[in-house]
């Protein structure tokens, strides 16, 4: 019978998954650490996802299906992970990814043998639908273990770009301290950032996180009303203003944890951050779209015509 204190819980949020959740499921189920158990969180999927993850769990005790009756929204589906998990260590794993077969041991024992460390996380690698390996990711994080929360906080907001530790390992004791995952795109950014002011991220260079690169990525989404769809469950212009939904929830983030560092060493940072050109371009842009989405539009083809630079110029405001 299926224990209630496994060391690690993994969390599998999914949403018509069945291209790729099998490879993601027996990539865990190959994991060298056994003592773990793995919950599947589906999001209303219409495709064949929850037959797939059923096969599983009758084959094995440690898959547990929880079946949402509509679609929440990514970040209330990934939160319900967490809140049916239990043990000392959490790990969030996406439907499309794969992990190879030492990661959950190698990140345990990292953490075990450093008990200042927030969350251990592996190597980044790249994959095709089809398994093949791409360029390494230029976005790799390294460890991050000043023993400054100042320091570290700062830190992972800039450089917390496609977000990969996310997907590491976490102190389950820690990640209930945090704000978790919230209804705006981009929210796990934030999360990191509360999650460095707790302990250090330290990077384990023998794991590896295959990350798959395919055209339904989340990240692969342009329009923000349709981002704000995948991350809430519906169109919200209030949740497509990413950048200042990003900076109030850091300055919530950075008044939560006075007992580890004053919150006004932490604020500081924040203000010089959100009076940056690129940073209040962006909130203008994003309150204007919340009045008149075409006068949003019209402003910002009007700046790119300017700088004669649309890439560059169109990247600073996504």
């Amino acid at each position: 019978m299926r224990s209630q204190t496994e060391l690690v819980t993994l969390a599998l949020p999914v949403f018509n998954g069945s291209n790729y959740i099998a490879n993601a499921i027996e990539s865990v189920l190959d994991q060298t650490l056994a003592d773990f158990r793995l919950i599947v969180t589906d999001n209303a999927s219409d495709d064949d996802t929850v037959d797939i993850v059923s096969s599983y769990a009758r084959q094995d005790d440690r898959i547990t299906l929880i079946r949402n009756r509509t679609n929440v929204g990514a970040a209330a589906n990934y939160n319900l992970g967490f809140t049916y998990g239990s043990g000392g260590y959490f790990k969030w794993c996406a439907h499309d990814d794969h992990l190879s077969p030492n990661y959950l041991e190698a990140c345990v024992n990292m953490l075990e043998a450093n008990p200042d460390a927030a969350v251990a996380y592996g190597l980044t690698s790249q994959i095709t639908p089809t398994n093949e390996l791409l360029p390494v990711p230029s976005e790799e994080t390294p460890s991050i273990d000043s023993d400054d929360a100042t320091r570290r906080f700062r830190q992972v907001i800039a450089l917390a770009k496609t977000c990969f530790p996310i997907f590491g390992v976490f102190r389950r004791d820690l990640l209930a301290r945090s704000t978790l995952h919230r209804p705006y795109y981009g929210s796990d950014r934030a999360l990191l950032a509360e999650m460095a002011i707790l302990g250090k991220f330290l990077r384990v260079e023998e794991a590896v996180f295959y990350n798959r690169e395919h055209e339904e990525r989340s990240i692969n989404i342009d329009d923000k009303l349709q981002r704000s769809a995948w991350q809430t469950g519906r169109k919200s212009r209030g949740a497509a203003a990413e950048h200042i939904r990003l900076a109030a929830h850091l300055f919530e983030i950075a008044s939560r944890h006075g007992d580890v560092v004053a919150p006004y060493k932490l604020w500081g940072g924040l203000i010089r951050r959100s009076m940056t050109p690129i940073e209040l371009g962006r909130y203008f842009l994003e309150l204007t779209s919340m009045i008149s989405p075409k006068m949003a539009q019209s402003i910002k083809g009007s700046f790119v015509g300017r700088t004669g630079s649309p890439q560059v110029n169109q990247a600073a405001f996504k």
